[in-house]
């Protein structure tokens, strides 16, 4: 997909794990950094995470989206079939330095659409619920806090949030 003159999303594949685990690594830092997040009591937050677990990813059926400014990648997002109606959004991240750029925005929007091709009628995500900076940025693309949930392997609870595809109400997430 190519969005204006210099911006492309295209799907990754076992080529780009590295790229992938560069742009995750990279752009969840500050997210581990700001809610105390460690290799050691969070080992699987994308700060930490590995190519072994990105091809894995791969392997197992998500679908990575890559968003290259000028031929450089700066963010990424990933797509899992759940059901026959659900996808889950996953791995949503753009590097510190490109956030603002509406980035985001446009790697949701691709997803929105990935999934409705597919035939997907909700789209679901899992996010820190303490984070209500990041929670008001998905209500602008229509999703709905559905409940949350405490891990006893996580040391945060997870916010889980739905949005209906194709209802017109993904607005502006800018």
């Amino acid at each position: 997909m190519q969005i204006g003159d210099t911006i492309t999303i295209r799907e990754a594949n076992e080529a780009d794990v590295g790229i992938l685990v560069s742009l995750l690594r990279e752009s969840f830092r500050d997210v581990a950094e700001r809610f105390e997040l460690t290799i050691e009591n969070c080992p699987k937050n994308l700060a930490f995470c590995t190519d072994q677990r990105i091809a894995g990813d791969i392997e197992r059926g998500l679908s990575y989206y890559i968003l290259a400014q000028n031929g450089g990648p700066c963010g990424c997002v990933a797509l899992e079939k759940a059901g026959p109606e659900v996808c889950y959004l996953e791995r949503l991240a753009v590097l510190p330095e490109d956030r603002g750029k509406g980035y985001g925005k446009m790697l949701v929007e691709h997803v929105f659409d990935k999934a409705a091709e597919n035939g997907s009628q909700h789209l679901e995500i899992g996010i820190v619920a303490e984070d209500t900076k990041l929670r008001n940025w998905y209500e602008r693309f229509g999703f709905v806090l559905k409940s949350t949930k405490t891990f006893d392997h996580l040391p945060f609870v997870v916010a889980f949030m739905a949005a209906q595809i194709g209802d017109g109400d993904k607005a502006d997430g800018s």
